[in-house]
């Protein structure tokens, strides 16, 4: 026991407020990197939303190939709404098709779709440029 008399009451550990200072650190810390890694999740999130987006307004341009003829020789059968909503029966819940209102060999094809946790335009929106194949 001798040994140790020569320490002070000083050097036998930490007082309470070395403690608690480091605690507050330690929590704003981890509560920092909570925060970002949430946002990371919400932008990871929405980056697969807008991939499922982008198959989907190509489905839909590879869908109207096989009805080019028909759809070029009567532009009044794309504005049919059952024809309209073949073109996206497959689509996933909260996905909407926007198409134009008529028929063009050039048009966009955009897919919408609802992200709250994001403040983005959540739509893509493909060009589809189809030849002439058919005479009316």
């Amino acid at each position: 026991m001798k040994a140790f008399n020569h320490i002070g009451k000083k050097h036998l550990g930490f007082t309470m407020t070395e403690v608690l200072v480091s605690l507050v650190v330690s929590v704003t810390s981890l509560l920092a990197l909570a925060k970002a890694q949430l946002s990371s999740l919400q932008h990871a999130s929405n980056s697969f939303q807008y991939t499922v987006a982008t198959v989907q307004a190509q489905n839909v341009i590879e869908q109207i190939w096989p009805r080019l003829c028909e759809v070029q020789k009567q532009p009044a059968r794309f504005e049919d709404i059952n024809f309209r909503a073949s073109l996206s029966q497959y689509f996933p819940i909260g996905f909407d098709l926007v198409l134009p209102a008529t028929y063009q060999d050039n048009m966009a094809i955009t897919v919408t779709w609802q992200d709250g946790r994001v403040d983005t335009d959540n739509s893509v929106s493909l060009n589809a440029s189809f030849p002439h194949l058919c005479k009316a």
